[in-house]
């Protein structure tokens, strides 16, 4: 049962049962009395967090995430959270599964419960919806942060990194290693880190006076299913890479399950630059080359940010935009031994 449920049994509206429930604004006693019998006899029991949503000094915040399977994603989850729960903020998640259809209602949702801000890594950068979502709940005065992911045209708090440069001294740690054909699984076109990381890519490239070659570029969309028809196109090649740079860690696991099927070797059949640390791959010890960043760290600046705009209501300055450090971390996998 639910406050529909109660609502349409006692022949009244849902905010009529909602003022009960909450005990909040003006219910004749006999209609109050016939709610909380239903209320009674079903042993309806309210949900803390539909409670919270529905009064409006609720300390909930709404994280809204394009991939919660994510490890880098969850790890970002894990910092927003450590942050929030020690300033008594509740955290409602939504995943939208890099779908823009869910992310846009999702925002509606979150728009109308009345929450205290917002923390979102949005799916792409030209989303026109999505910009006005955000612009009007942060005109609403409820502040938005941005992790990861910008929103073209528009002003708000968050959390990046360097991706041009991150992806640059990648690809110059392959080159580096000796290799001259390097390819790369980029990221959705849409998302702002995937276009940087492929000019990350070719900026290193022309700086070393290595062609770029277009077949060489192949159009990933940050999960494995893709990579892995990607990197089985690029080793089908007449002159296939010797090295493949991976754009974000499920394209590298979706390269490396293509390879481990074929049974090739890393650092023997094939030389591999990855985006984003893996730390199932860390605990077995696998020697692979990657470039690294701390994702719990950008979900704690994240919610620290959120909680500046909060707590302090003058709070009048420009947008903070805060960038992370990065670091390439050569395990191996990078060093050619056989080419192709």
């Amino acid at each position: 049962m639910n406050i529909k449920d109660i609502a349409k049994a006692t022949g009244v509206s849902s905010a009529t049962v909602s003022r009960v429930i909450n005990n909040s604004g003006y219910v004749k006693e006999d209609t109050r009395k016939k709610i909380m019998k239903v209320i009674n006899d079903n042993n309806y029991i309210p949900s803390a967090v539909a409670r919270s949503l529905s009064i409006q000094d609720t300390a909930s915040i709404g994280v809204i995430i394009p991939d919660i399977e994510n490890p880098f994603f969850s790890s970002v989850i894990r910092g927003i959270s450590d942050v929030a729960e020690k300033n008594n903020y509740n955290i409602l998640f939504f995943g939208t599964n890099e779908n823009q259809a869910i992310e846009h209602s999702y925002l509606k949702t979150v728009q109308g419960q009345r929450l205290k801000g917002v923390i979102i890594t949005p799916i792409s950068e030209n989303d026109m919806e999505t910009r006005e979502y955000l612009i009007r709940l942060n005109n609403s005065g409820v502040p938005v942060v941005l992790v990861d992911r910008s929103i073209r045209d528009t002003e708000f708090d968050g959390v990046f990194i360097d991706n041009i440069q991150s992806a640059y001294e990648g690809v110059e740690s392959l080159i580096h290693a000796g290799h001259k054909k390097i390819a790369i699984i980029t990221g959705p076109e849409t998302s702002k880190p995937g276009k940087e990381r492929l000019l990350g890519y070719k900026k290193a490239m022309k700086a070393y006076k290595l062609d770029v070659l277009d077949k060489y570029i192949a159009q990933g969309d940050f999960k494995v299913e893709k990579a892995y028809k990607r990197t089985k196109e690029l080793l089908e090649l007449s002159m296939p890479p010797t090295a493949i740079f991976t754009s974000n860690n499920l394209t590298t696991l979706g390269c490396l399950k293509y390879l481990t099927e074929k049974n090739l070797e890393i650092g023997k059949d094939l030389s591999i630059m990855g985006f984003d640390d893996i730390e199932t791959l860390k605990m077995i010890d696998f020697k692979l080359s990657v470039i690294d960043r701390d994702a719990k760290l950008q979900g704690q600046e994240a919610m620290k940010l959120l909680i500046e705009r909060l707590e302090n209501k003058n709070y009048q300055s420009e947008f903070k935009k805060i960038i992370l450090p990065h670091s390439v971390i050569l395990r191996g996998s990078e060093q050619i031994i056989k080419l192709i």
